[in-house]
């Protein structure tokens, strides 16, 4: 948490770490549950009740449209660590029919992402506001199966499991108001949600406190329990802010400039094709009309592509959806009417990846793979580090490589695994992984960074023969540890990410080293939920 970051960085900082199945079949079916919806009773004002009449709307949406969805649609909460014990209770672990669904979801949404809010509104730390509820569940009680329904499911201003971007994007229903010395604690409900905390937003944060650390530190401690905090104002507009411990935030929807390190008030700017959209110290300059920002690319708003074109991301397809490439948006239609003819899509999350990536997530380069032989997928047809990579944008770092993992897993640290390098007792990264070969001189001192796109646990490793794949014993441990293995740090409000620095000795076991080629492999740790990684690097010579 003490590296610096660009503001795309902050601002998922500030954004961080939401089924009978005898659906309608008739077109009638949707008009006569909107009038049953504008006749029924209205959702209770009791906030112990949000929980389980959000269940109630998110379900029956569910099954009255998107039965055939289901996986998709809870993906991201079987991404979230919080809900792991649930996963069973998951598609496609488990089928759900509407009353199961009911129940799940119910138990989910206490855990996160209503649980904290609920609790808060409870202690008088936030209002609930009745009116605004009974709209978000109004909204999907009378959407129209296609495009209209995918809005109301995934908007997360109302029930939404994605966490509000921050700005005038938050929880309709429920509000924070309380000023400079209040007593305060996180919220689980985004990055943003956890640093705020129960401040109002607009003026203040939680400064929470450590006896031993000064300053604004991080919601959580050590342990994942919760800090209580102190609401302290926001840095106004042209005033000093850190990112870094300890923190000084900025106002909900302002950025912390990494050039000044001052408050700059939210780009907006409507940008057309072929505009610059990010600068070259990632400040975003404003905001792409019907294109999207190539971030790690051109850095222009690039053009909408057509189904069928390679994609890393929804947001760079006309449809609103790609699966590694753009693809008819058919999400949430099961028994709508007639096709969304001449209705703009909109954008649903991937079904690879979970829902809301923070706005700092760093998306894989969506290129075309490097030729055979160098595919990645081993040793024996890595790709070259050098060659892979571009400028990196971080103090320390030369180099960057942002793409997609391989197709297959092929390696695993962990000692029972079966697979090599098998040098570890602890890191299970069975996931998909990349690797890349690498020249060291002895004296060089290679640094790595990694991060993985859905802000899961990263791993850096260490290859030093190809292709029994084995590991470089530098610390003379008998097994890879902090000289030769790294994965990034996960707490309760994300994960940090993986850091390892190797310095290729002269000598080991007394006899000299000579210039050697290694193989670097960035690894999903614990599974295979990301799509892509960004790996920061460079190397020191002696």
């Amino acid at each position: 948490m003490q590296t610096r970051r660009p503001p795309l960085h902050l601002a998922a900082l500030l954004a961080l770490a939401a089924c009978s199945s005898g659906s309608p079949t008739k077109p009638a079916a949707d008009a006569a549950r909107a009038i049953d919806a504008a006749t029924a009773d209205a959702p209770t004002a009791n906030v112990a009740m949000v929980p389980a009449e959000a269940a109630d709307a998110i379900c029956g949406a569910l099954f009255r449209c998107c039965e055939s969805d289901q996986a998709l649609y809870f993906a991201p909460y079987r991404g979230n660590d919080l809900l792991a014990a649930f996963k069973d209770r998951l598609p496609p672990d488990a089928t759900l029919d509407e009353t199961s669904c009911k129940a799940v979801v119910k138990d989910m949404l206490t855990v996160v992402p209503l649980g904290d809010w609920v609790s808060a509104a409870q202690r008088g730390e936030a209002t609930f506001d009745a009116a605004a509820f009974a709209t978000c569940i109004s909204a999907l009680d009378t959407a129209a199966c296609g495009e209209p329904m995918r809005a109301a499911l995934w908007d997360s201003t109302c029930l939404g499991f994605a966490p509000p971007g921050g700005g005038a994007e938050q929880r309709r229903f429920f509000h924070r108001d309380h000023g400079v010395g209040s007593t305060c604690g996180p919220i689980r409900d985004g990055i943003g949600a956890a640093l705020f905390g129960t401040c109002d937003p607009t003026a203040s944060f939680c400064c929470y406190s450590d006896p031993a650390h000064p300053g604004c530190q991080m919601p959580y401690d050590d342990a994942g329990h919760p800090r209580t905090g102190t609401c302290q104002a926001v840095a106004a507009t042209g005033q000093a802010c850190s990112s870094a411990l300890p923190l000084t935030l900025c106002a909900t929807g302002s950025d912390c400039s990494s050039d000044t390190d001052t408050c700059v008030p939210p780009v907006t700017t409507p940008l057309a094709v072929g505009a610059a959209c990010i600068d070259a110290s990632y400040n975003l300059l404003g905001t792409c009309t019907a294109s999207w920002c190539d971030i790690f690319g051109s850095k222009q708003c690039e053009p909408l592509r057509a189904n069928g074109a390679s994609c890393g991301g929804g947001d760079e397809c006309a449809s609103g959806r790609c699966d590694t490439t753009c693809v008819v948006n058919d999400v949430c239609t099961d028994h709508a009417p007639t096709p969304d003819a001449g209705v703009a899509d909109a954008a649903v999350p991937d079904a690879r990846t979970p829902d809301a990536m923070p706005p700092d997530a760093m998306p894989p380069d969506a290129g075309t793979p490097d030729a055979v032989p160098a595919d990645g997928e081993r040793c024996t047809s890595a790709f070259d580090l050098l060659a892979s990579s571009s400028a990196s944008p971080l103090p320390g770092y030369t180099n960057r490589i942002a793409r997609g993992f391989g197709a297959t897993n092929d390696y695993n640290p962990l000692s029972s695994g079966g697979l090599p390098p098998a040098c570890s007792v602890v890191y299970d990264a069975k996931g998909k992984e990349l690797v890349y070969a690498v020249t060291l001189v002895p004296g060089d001192k290679l640094k790595l960074r990694a991060e993985l796109a859905d802000g899961k646990q990263a791993g850096i490793y260490l290859l030093d023969t190809c292709p029994g794949g084995s590991w470089p014993d530098f610390d003379g441990t008998g097994a890879c540890g902090s000289n030769e293995y790294n994965a990034g740090f996960c707490g309760p409000v994300g994960c940090d990410p993986a850091a390892l620095t190797i310095t290729y000795p002269l000598t080991i076991g007394g006899n000299p080293t000579t210039t050697q080629t290694f193989w670097v492999v960035v690894d999903q740790v614990g599974g295979d939920t990301s799509t892509g990684f960004v790996l920061d690097w460079s190397i020191t010579h002696l």
